[in-house]
């Protein structure tokens, strides 16, 4: 299922460690001779994950799309150490007990380090005592190459991203970075091969937990700067491995924590792409049993998801005698609060103060989730006094909350909606653009700016009284492909 690569195909840049060392690279294949010759780890000239080149012909995954990679080599040496690069970050902490008896370097204890403090802090919803990223992937990377490698490219390339881009640490880190993705492109494929030709083996369980937490992991490394083409891929191996887990349930499936988190982790992705996709109807399983450590905000992603199921079904005229009454969705909507309130008495906040601000953050998810409901189901196009009432509360909060280091990952989507109301409020645009920059300098750019850029051109144009984002979106979805609201 691999195809190695010729002479032609060599590409016209070193690779990536000659290119840090400034070494005149040697462009033998797979790797260069200039590494090999100085006892170097050489990544050699990148690997390439692509699926649909390949069909499985036995087992769960028969008749369906398996990735391949360009280049036939497989990297056997995963723990040899690379001398000579010097991070500048700080690695005089011991590493915890579960790291101990692997031969780390310093480079790699300091990655996980920032991985377990800096990364995970904003993947989470939570950043509590049981933060997952923490908990529950961090054990599987000590367990299993693959995820180790996706952790370190993931870890490396977010801390190249403090850095100014013509900085010389951030050259260094993003070679780094690259360096540990090919090996875990190498690694994924690896496991791929084994669950096709055994899919029933004692460890194929395992293996395809670790495929998709590396795919999960891979997924937010690109969303970091990567085009959306190279991500997609990721969250492509992640839904084929979803599928190979519901076909082959059994009740340990739902016993794992791990399965669970990583199922909702990938459910989550999912909808909020599936706001502005506007691909036909998907067949997302949402009813995957939940645990509320790890499935923070399940109930409210789920009503969000039938709310846009329903809005492409009322698209194509799909709509049937068993569509659920929108007075149903909202009690489903006063439950899912009720819930996260609930809930939040269980979590192990860091302090009060962060406890305060996740209150505040699901009564952001309940006012939004109702403008959402509303604009989708209602039948009325004038703005009613629920969803101006909403919006009041929506905006009371968000300035303090996208200030907050505990929730303003989370904010985004709530954020989004409260943008989509104003159009012709210069002073509420202006209070959503600043909260918006606040919480890209907290957390990251990822889409962040498309999503800013996209609700300042709504506000800007002279459209039909009426005309919703999702409207807008939908006709004009080829200009901007989609968004990630995340």
């Amino acid at each position: 299922m691999t195809a190695d690569r010729t002479p032609a195909e060599v590409p016209a840049k070193d690779c990536q460690i000659c290119r840090v060392r400034r070494i005149s690279c040697d462009r033998t294949l797979p790797h260069c001779r200039k590494c090999s010759s100085r006892n170097l780890r050489c990544p050699g000239y990148g690997i390439n994950l692509r699926w649909g080149q390949g069909v499985a012909s036995r087992g769960k995954l028969a008749g369906q799309a398996i990735p391949v990679r360009r280049d036939s080599h497989i990297s056997h040496n995963a723990f040899q150490r690379r001398a000579d690069i010097v991070v500048p970050i700080d690695v005089d902490l011991p590493l915890s007990a579960r790291w101990r008896g692997l031969p780390f370097d310093s480079i790699t204890a300091g990655l996980l380090d920032h991985f377990d403090r800096g990364v995970a802090t904003k993947l989470a919803w939570v950043d509590d005592l049981h933060n997952p990223w923490r908990s529950v992937v961090l054990p599987l990377a000590h367990d299993s190459s693959t995820v180790r490698y996706s952790v370190l490219a993931l870890a490396s390339k977010d801390l190249a991203s403090k850095y100014p881009r013509d900085h010389h640490w951030a050259q260094t880190l993003q070679a780094i970075s690259r360096y540990h993705q090919n090996v875990a492109l190498s690694w994924l494929s690896k496991d791929m091969r084994d669950i096709l030709q055994d899919p029933t083996a004692v460890r194929s369980r395992d293996q395809a937990r670790h495929i998709l937490a590396s795919a999960l992991i891979l997924y937010n490394r690109e969303l970091l700067t990567a085009p959306a083409a190279q991500w997609r891929i990721h969250i492509q191996c992640a839904r084929e491995i979803v599928q190979w887990n519901l076909q082959s349930a059994s009740s340990a499936l739902y016993a794992n924590i791990a399965d669970v988190f990583l199922f909702y982790e990938y459910y989550y992705t999912s909808v909020y792409l599936g706001l502005t996709t506007f691909d036909p109807i998907d067949q997302l399983q949402g009813d995957f049993p939940a645990h509320d450590n790890v499935t923070v905000f399940c109930d409210f992603i789920r009503i969000m998801h039938s709310v846009t199921r329903a809005e492409r079904e009322k698209y194509t005229m799909q709509c049937s005698s068993q569509s659920i009454p929108i007075e149903f969705t909202l009690l489903d909507i006063e439950f899912a609060k009720a819930q996260m309130i609930q809930m939040s008495d269980t979590i192990k906040f860091r302090s009060v103060q962060a406890r305060h601000d996740f209150e505040c953050l699901v009564h952001m998810f309940y006012h939004a989730t109702l403008i959402y409901t509303h604009r989708v189901l209602s039948d009325s196009t004038a703005p009613d006094d629920g969803i101006q009432h909403s919006l009041g509360m929506l905006l009371k909060h968000v300035l303090p909350l996208s200030c907050s280091a505990a929730v303003a990952q989370d904010l985004v989507w709530p954020l989004f909606i409260t943008g989509t109301e104003p159009r012709g409020n210069q002073q509420m645009q202006s209070t959503v653009e600043e909260a918006m920059k606040n919480v890209i300098r907290l957390t990251g750019n990822l889409d962040r700016y498309r999503v800013l850029s996209f609700l300042k051109t709504f506000w800007s144009l002279d459209l039909e009284p009426g005309t919703t984002w999702i409207q807008y979106a939908r006709d004009k979805s080829f200009n901007f492909s989609f968004l990630v609201i995340l």
